[in-house]
């Protein structure tokens, strides 16, 4: 049975009786009527656009329409003296059948303020609580601001659990960074490890922290958030982070934590040079857990030592693209069509790139303003300007495809030697001699650590017959690298398969032992036997042939999953090494969404709950069902 909606009481309105003059009501009607021979239309109310018509014309009925459908300006003119309010008959809302239940209700309601920024707030407004209340209602279930975030809390719970559960027995590595928002500082930490041969990205944390950010701060804030896991120190092959010191300094200190390096005295958490530290970094993290910096991060430091932010031509160029901005040059912009040359971020050279770029693609249009304005000329930096986009063009081309979600050591290796190959061959430009030795001089203490050695090494782009990326020494190191890491990655899970097969003897095996039975001595273990196991096919790979600089080595080695198992197990932990913190970056991105300046006031649990949701969405999808099984238990 169809509901009645609000019902309004019936009421009328006397108004005062007016003195008519003499006119009857007949002239007064006729007044208001347009004739046009014998039809007549009604004009009483020109706002109204009335469109009364009457084929010949009626005084009785047009002062009847006139009374009922226009009684405020009848009453006005006389011809009416009073207004009848008619009872308004109570509004019938029509049901309808939907297909709804709790989980899809509270499915929704999650997406909304987790994955679409809607704040806490909304499901309290008045017009969101008329669609809500009814569904609600009918499913016998209350919800408002409060207890919403207790189903957001069990979800992001239940995260957590499927998230330990994946991590169990595997070696993972992290990438973490820091950011601010609105006063309020967030550490993010993101953890790499393959399933089932692909490669996957979680959100372990974005945690608000209120202390300073020192190393040792650092250092137990990533052993929370990844001990909340059950994730222990000797789980953590790498940590990518940033070349700022007390990030590095709080990866020295989970090394002492994994009692990986010497016990000697503490370096102090905020040094003066970063590549100082680094450099005493880069034999202390051989083995165990392996520091990476951010390619991405160094490669802009590269660009630094060249021409820095604070080079005066650099910012007399910047200062012109901020005069553009000004509303006496907006009309020439609007009538040309031209975009304003964009002013770049205090952390971002590309910016300063992309302005150049601007520049140059529209130089005959601020030449001409330029005769107009001479505020904005720009003739004397047109050379340093082409020179510069010129220079950096390859590096910001880089930089793109290293913002991608995941991109390995090797993959960024070969990126960063395709932009020395490119700048190599700039013979003119006054940048490129400069770009070049510091570009080779980043990219050298970049590959010093042995996790990224090894990942060279297994990547026939690099490693191949007659290659002299390594020496015979730096083979051995690397070599004996390898098989430690496969020692980790078989005590955390033993059941991974080797390629000595099964205890279990064969028919072949009988008949060797058979033959040996019958003529004694022992199969000779360096011939077939030994082809197979980890340590020839580890030297082999020295033999391999060179592939092409577009190689998909992922697959490569997941072909080789089931005649190198070992080798496998290991490429996959080294191609899972993140040589960039871009995914931890683009977290920093949804905090801008959530922690919004109309949702500042968020708790610290409750933020990090509708993060924890927000960056792993395929997870929360997968523990959705669960999720309502333990609200309803």
């Amino acid at each position: 049975m169809d509901k009645p909606g609000p019902s309004s009481s019936s009421a009328t309105v006397k108004v005062p009786k007016k003195r008519l003059s003499d006119r009857s009501l007949t002239e007064i009607a006729a007044q208001h009527v347009l004739r046009d021979g014998p039809k007549a239309r009604c004009a009483i109310d020109p706002s109204s656009r009335c469109d009364y018509e009457q084929v010949s014309y009626d005084t009785g009925n047009i002062i009847r329409h006139f009374r009922t459908k226009h009684s405020d300006r009848a009453v006005e003119v006389g011809l009416l003296n009073e207004v009848v309010v008619p009872v308004k008959k109570p509004r019938v809302v029509r049901k309808i059948q939907i297909a709804m239940d709790k989980q899809l209700l509270i499915d929704s309601l999650i997406k909304m303020i987790a994955i679409n920024n809607m704040s806490l707030a909304s499901l309290e407004w008045e017009g969101f609580k008329q669609i809500l209340d009814p569904i609600a209602s009918a499913l016998n279930i209350t919800l408002n601001r409060q207890n919403i975030k207790v189903f957001i809390r069990s979800a992001a719970q239940n995260i957590q659990t499927a998230l330990a559960e994946e991590m169990k027995g595997k070696l993972i590595c992290l990438k973490i960074d820091s950011a601010s928002k609105h006063h309020r500082h967030v550490l993010g930490i993101n953890a790499q490890y393959v399933l089932r041969d692909k490669l996957v990205i979680r959100t372990l944390g974005m945690v608000e922290v209120t202390e300073r950010q020192t190393a040792e701060f650092l250092k137990g804030k990533i052993m929370e958030i990844v001990q909340s896991y059950g994730v222990t120190i000797s789980q953590i092959f790498s940590v990518t982070c940033d070349n700022g010191s007390n990030m590095i300094a709080a990866v020295k200190s989970l090394k002492k934590e994994a009692a990986l390096q010497s016990d000697e005295d503490e370096d102090e958490a905020y040094l003066d040079s970063d590549d100082a530290f680094l450099d005493t970094l880069n034999n202390e993290l051989e083995n165990g857990l392996n520091l990476i910096r951010c390619s991405v991060h160094t490669l802009q430091l590269a660009i630094l030592d060249v021409v820095n932010k604070s080079d005066e031509t650099v910012k007399a160029v910047t200062s012109i693209a901020k005069k553009y901005r000004n509303i006496k040059y907006e009309a020439h912009f609007k009538h040309h069509g031209v975009k304003k040359p964009p002013v770049w971020s205090q952390t971002r050279w590309g910016g300063i790139y992309k302005m150049k770029e601007a520049f140059i693609r529209q130089q005959t249009f601020y030449d001409d303003l330029a005769l107009q304005f001479p505020e904005l000329d720009l003739s004397r930096h047109w050379t340093f300007i082409k020179d510069y986009e010129y220079a950096f063009r390859p590096l910001y081309l880089s930089t793109l495809k290293m913002e991608a979600s995941h991109v390995s050591l090797g993959d960024f290796y070969m990126q960063w030697l395709m932009a020395i190959s490119e700048v190599r061959r700039m013979k003119s430009n006054p940048f490129a001699p400069p770009l070049l030795l510091s570009l080779e001089n980043r990219l050298n203490n970049l590959r010093s650590p042995m996790a990224f050695k090894a990942a060279l090494y297994i990547d026939p782009r690099f490693n191949y017959l007659h290659s002299t990326l390594f020496t015979p020494d730096e083979k051995d190191q690397i070599q004996q690298f390898i098989l430690e890491t496969w020692k980790r990655i078989n005590a955390l899970n033993p059941s991974v398969p080797t390629s000595n097969g099964s205890d279990q003897s064969t028919p072949i095996d009988e008949f060797e032992d058979y033959i040996t039975e019958l003529f004694g001595g022992s199969l000779d273990t360096d011939t077939s036997t030994r082809s197979s196991t980890f340590l020839h096919q580890l030297k082999t790979l020295d033999i391999e042939p060179r592939r092409p600089h577009n190689f998909n080595v992922w697959d490569y080695w997941v072909q080789r999953k089931s005649t190198h198992p070992e080798l496998h197990a290991v490429a996959m932990v080294l191609l899972s090494v993140p040589a960039t913190q871009v995914s931890v970056e683009r977290a920093f991105s949804s905090l801008s969404l959530v922690l919004s300046d109309h949702r500042i006031t968020l708790g610290e649990d409750i933020l990090a709950a509708i993060l924890m949701i927000k960056l792993n969405r395929s997870i929360y999808d997968a523990i959705l069902p669960n999720l309502m099984q333990n609200e309803e238990s």
